[in-house]
C-alpha cells in the first residue's frame, strides 16, 4: 500500500479516531505511512485518554534532526507495544489527567519548562529525555568570539562544581528536578545530568536510543548508487551546523591522499547558519564537485538514507559531541565502517568497534577516515549493534518506565 505525502489508508484514520485500541488491521495499514503522514494522523482529532503526550519544542522541526527522530521512533515503537502516543497539539490539547497518562519531553528547553510547571500544578507525570551533553571543548570553541567562549566554559565550570544546585538559579536544573523520572541516552549522560544539575541517582533511567534492524541490514546500495553515479565513498549523514562539523571533514579530506577518497555530504541547512553552508559549500567547490556532492532534502525514512549507508564504505561523524549519534549506529548497521567523534558518550556505546577521531585534528581525521576505508568494517559490528540497539528496546524499557511513575 502506498501513500502520497498528504493521502492516508481509510482506515488508519477512522480506526485510530474510533477504536478504543490498536487492531492488527490498523497496525498493518499504518506501516505504509511515513513519519509526516503519522504525525499528521496523530495529532487529528482530540487526544484520547489515558495518551502519553509527546513534546519537542517547536522551533526544532524547522530542521529536524536526531532529537525528532527520537521521539518519533520511540512512539511508533510505543504504540507496537499497545501504548497510545499523542504528539503534543500547543493549539488544542489540555494537560488534563483524565485525558493524559503522563507528559514526555524531548530535550530541554523554556518552552518545556512552562509545560512542566503546569504539569506538576495540574498532576500530570513527567517524563523527561534530555538529550543533553556539556562539553568545554565545543562550548569554546562554538562560541561566536573568545570572550563568549570563556563565559560558556566559566558557567560550565560553576555548573559542574555544583554551585547551580545550590542556587537553583539554572532553568535546566528545575525542568530537570520537576521530572518525575529522567531518561538519558546512556550512563555517561546520566552521570552528567547528576554531577552538573543535580538530578537523583533513583530518577534517572538510562535508556538508549535504536535503529530499525531489517531497515538497515537490508537496505538496497544501488538505489543511491544510480543516484550518485558512484561504487562506494565516505558518507557525512547529518544536519549542516557547526556542531556536526561537516566543514571539519570536507577541509580534512582535502589533504594528501584523502583527496582522492569521494565524498558525500547528506544534509540539510540548520536555520540560522547558512553562513556556515556557505562555507560548506565553497569547501565543497575547493576540494572538486568531482569528487565531492552534497545531496539535501532526504528525510530519516526516506529509502534513499538507508541506501546511502549500505553503499556507504565509510561514515563518518566528526561531530564536537554526540550521545551517540543515530547516524553511527545505522551506519554500523548497514555495514560502513564508522569514524565517531570522541567526544560524549560514543564511547561507551561503540567500545572498539568504531574509529575515533578528534573533531579539533584534520590530520589525524584524515588519517582515521582513510584507514576506515582502506580496512572496512570490523567483521560483526552490524551484528553486533542490531543486537543491541533497537527501537523495540528502547520502548520496553520507555514503557517500564512510564509504569513506574504511573503505578
Amino acid at each position: 500500500m502506498k501513500c502520497t505525502s498528504r493521502t492516508f489508508p481509510a482506515q488508519v484514520e477512522a480506526s485510530w479516531r474510533d477504536e478504543p485500541h490498536a487492531t492488527e488491521a490498523r497496525v498493518h495499514a499504518e506501516g505504509a505511512l511515513n513519519d509526516a503522514q503519522w504525525l499528521d494522523v496523530r495529532c487529528s482529532g482530540p487526544a484520547r485518554p489515558g495518551s502519553v503526550a509527546f513534546h519537542a519544542p517547536t522551533a526544532v522541526w524547522q530542521a529536524p534532526g536526531g532529537g525528532e527522530t527520537q521521539l518519533i521512533r520511540t512512539a511508533r515503537a510505543l504504540e507496537d507495544l499497545g501504548v497510545r502516543v499523542r504528539p503534543w497539539v500547543a493549539w488544542r490539547d489540555r494537560l488534563d489527567p483524565q485525558v493524559f497518562r503522563c507528559l514526555h519531553l524531548f530535550g530541554l528547553s523554556r518552552e518545556g519548562l512552562e509545560l512542566a510547571r503546569i504539569a506538576r500544578v495540574r498532576g500530570v507525570k513527567l517524563a523527561v529525555s534530555p538529550i543533553c551533553w556539556y562539553e568545554p571543548r565545543s562550548l569554546w570553541k562554538l562560541s561566536p568570539h573568545p570572550l563568549a567562549g570563556f563565559q560558556a566554559v566559566t558557567a560550565w565550570v560553576w555548573r559542574r562544581s555544583g554551585a547551580a544546585r545550590l542556587t537553583r538559579s539554572c532553568w535546566r536544573t528545575e525542568l530537570l528536578n520537576l521530572a518525575d523520572i529522567v531518561l538519558p541516552n546512556s550512563q555517561l549522560e546520566a552521570e552528567q545530568l547528576r554531577l552538573v544539575f543535580g538530578v537523583d541517582s533513583q530518577r534517572l533511567v538510562p535508556v538508549p536510543n535504536g535503529i530499525e534492524p531489517r531497515r538497515f541490514t537490508k537496505a538496497d546500495p544501488e538505489l543511491f548508487r544510480r543516484q550518485v553515479g558512484w561504487e562506494s565513498y565516505v558518507l557525512y549523514a547529518g544536519r549542516i551546523e557547526p556542531r556536526k562539523n561537516p566543514l571539519g571533514l570536507i577541509r580534512a579530506l582535502s589533504r594528501c591522499e584523502a583527496k582522492r577518497l569521494p565524498l558525500v555530504i547528506l544534509g540539510s541547512v540548520v536555520p540560522g547558519h547558512e553562513n556556515y553552508a556557505d562555507q560548506v559549500a565553497r569547501a565543497i567547490d575547493q576540494r572538486g564537485t568531482e569528487r565531492t556532492r552534497w545531496l539535501r532534502g532526504i528525510t530519516h525514512d526516506d529509502p534513499l538514507l538507508a541506501s546511502a549507508m549500505a553503499a556507504a564504505r565509510v561514515v563518518a561523524l566528526p561531530s564536537w559531541f554526540e550521545t551517540p549519534g543515530l547516524a553511527a549506529l545505522e551506519a554500523a548497521a548497514a555495514g560502513a565502517a564508522v569514524v565517531v567523534t570522541p567526544y560524549g558518550s560514543t564511547r561507551e556505546i561503540f567500545g572498539d568497534w568504531v574509529r575515533y577521531a578528534r573533531p579539533e585534528d584534520r590530520e589525524g581525521l584524515a588519517r582515521e577516515v582513510t584507514a576506515a576505508w582502506l580496512e572496512g568494517a570490523p567483521v560483526g559490528l552490524a551484528e553486533w549493534v542490531t543486537s543491541r540497539y533497537a527501537w523495540s528496546e528502547t520502548a520496553r524499557l520507555t514503557r517500564e518506565a512510564y509504569d513506574r511513575i504511573t503505578a
